[in-house]
């Protein structure tokens, strides 16, 4: 495993929520990305389990199969939590999901 992947995981607190990115199939080409909150890291066996907030699932990731790490993100959203609901208009209220807005 790469040393600076090491040293910057050794420094994150669990339930931080990362977005890892590394080629994590044989047969891509292309980097992909696993996100979620960081549960565990077993570095024995060079693995470290992150949990879908989306899927509410665990994902095992190979340590050394990773390229980079984004720790700066609270969701899979492009800077804030993926699950919130659509603003949306009915008359002259506004309300997101069934709360109207003040």
């Amino acid at each position: 495993m790469d040393e600076r992947i090491k040293q910057q995981l050794s420094a994150i607190p669990s339930n931080t929520y990362l977005r890892v990115w590394g080629k994590f199939s044989s047969y891509t080409i292309n980097a992909q990305c696993e996100q979620g909150l960081l549960k565990s890291i077993d570095w024995t066996n060079g693995t470290m389990v992150l949990h879908s907030t989306t899927y509410n699932s665990d994902n095992t990731v190979q340590l050394d199969k990773i390229s980079s790490i984004e720790d700066h993100h609270t969701g899979s959203g492009a800077s804030g939590p993926v699950q919130q609901a659509d603003l949306r208009q009915v008359g002259n209220d506004w309300y997101r999901g069934d709360v109207k807005i003040e």
